[in-house]
């Protein structure tokens, strides 16, 4: 599933759904160290949908397994993949994603036995960075959030701890994904 991507990063206070105009699958997590924490929600936007303007973060985000057209790839800010490899494999194919798209701002992949591994722009000379290992492989979404965070600031190393929310909701949820 690759697309524009929207996220949105709100304080710890302000756990609230996003409005009912965010379209398709949303992932909610809490991120970050206690005093620094806040809560991103990323949802894939369908063509013609026009949600609220209080994002922090709009990119591009590519499957760069799935994606049959290599242009999509190279114009991504971010590259993803939802198959968990063992941590050696993963950071391969990480320093592989990134050499072929230098203009990517972060590559994520899953690491077999839980979390993911991630390299963002610099960090690419010092190799991947351990990220949320609590979140499994089927949530994309973790990589635009990821994305969210360094745009605010952040950096990589600071999100060992991420964890996915479970509200209540008119909506269905599931392990904080929700799908309108």
């Amino acid at each position: 599933m690759s697309g524009l991507v929207l996220v949105r990063l709100l304080p710890a206070g302000e756990e609230r759904w996003p409005p009912a105009a965010w379209p398709g699958p949303v992932l909610r997590l809490r991120m970050g160290a206690a005093g620094a924490e806040v809560v991103a929600e990323a949802a894939r936007v369908r063509p013609g949908a026009r949600p609220e303007r209080d994002e922090v973060d709009e990119h591009y985000a590519v499957d760069a397994e799935t994606v049959a057209e290599n242009r999509r790839s190279a114009c991504a800010d971010v590259l993803y993949t939802v198959r968990p490899r063992p941590r050696e494999a993963a950071a391969r194919w990480l320093a592989e994603v990134s050499a072929r798209h230098p203009g990517c701002a972060l590559a994520a992949a899953p690491v077999t036995g839980g979390g993911w591994l991630a390299v963002a722009g610099a960090g690419r000379d010092s190799g991947p960075t351990p990220v949320a290992r609590a979140i499994g492989p089927d949530q994309p979404l973790l990589a635009s959030c990821l994305h969210a965070w360094l745009v605010r600031g952040g950096s990589l190393a600071e999100l060992a701890y991420v964890r996915t929310l479970r509200t209540q909701s008119r909506r269905r949820a599931s392990a904080g994904l929700v799908s309108s």
